[in-house]
């Protein structure tokens, strides 16, 4: 794992000597993160979703026709997590599993079409949710804000390619 040390980033040593730990970036990546989850599942109770369901039909709208690994890899979560969300949305009929004519072993994932008569809401709750979460930040700093995440995000990603898989949060 490579980690940057305090020399290349003088910054570092301020934010894990702080004792104040609201101010931590870390903590507060988390926390938001718990934070957007409890507000997203709140929101997508009224269509009868969480969060993880949530994830799998917003990315499978995008691309259909995925293996349950290729999903997995692909979100980031572990195969078993997968198979857990899988059995969750074919119970509710969001799904649909058809044979992989490639690999006989394997089934590829397309959304059912009660999933797709929940996507206008879907988008509808999400576009609620953003707004209330940017209230009172502009478009400039929103797409500031963007940028700076997916930089931490790349800079964690080159960090986790030294951790041996099973490691990863997910």
């Amino acid at each position: 794992m490579t980690i940057v040390s305090q020399n290349e980033n003088p910054k570092a040593s301020g934010i894990l000597a702080r004792t104040n730990w609201a101010r931590n970036p870390g903590f507060i990546i988390h926390d938001l993160q718990r934070l957007i989850v409890r507000v997203v599942d709140d929101e997508m109770a009224a269509v009868g979703l969480t969060n993880a369901q949530l994830r799998v039909i917003l990315h499978l709208n995008h691309r259909e026709g995925v293996t349950q690994v290729g999903l997995g890899e692909e979100m980031g979560i572990k195969k078993a997590s997968v198979g857990m969300l899988l059995e969750r949305l074919a119970e509710k009929d969001l799904i649909i599993r058809r044979p992989d004519p490639g690999d006989r072993r394997a089934n590829l994932i397309y959304l059912s079409e009660r999933a797709r008569n929940l996507l206008e809401p879907i988008y509808d709750a999400g576009t609620a949710v953003m707004n209330g979460l940017l209230a009172g930040i502009s478009e400039a700093e929103t797409d500031q804000l963007v940028d700076l995440l997916l930089r931490v995000k790349s800079n964690a990603r080159k960090m986790s390619d030294g951790i041996p898989q099973g490691w990863e949060a997910g």
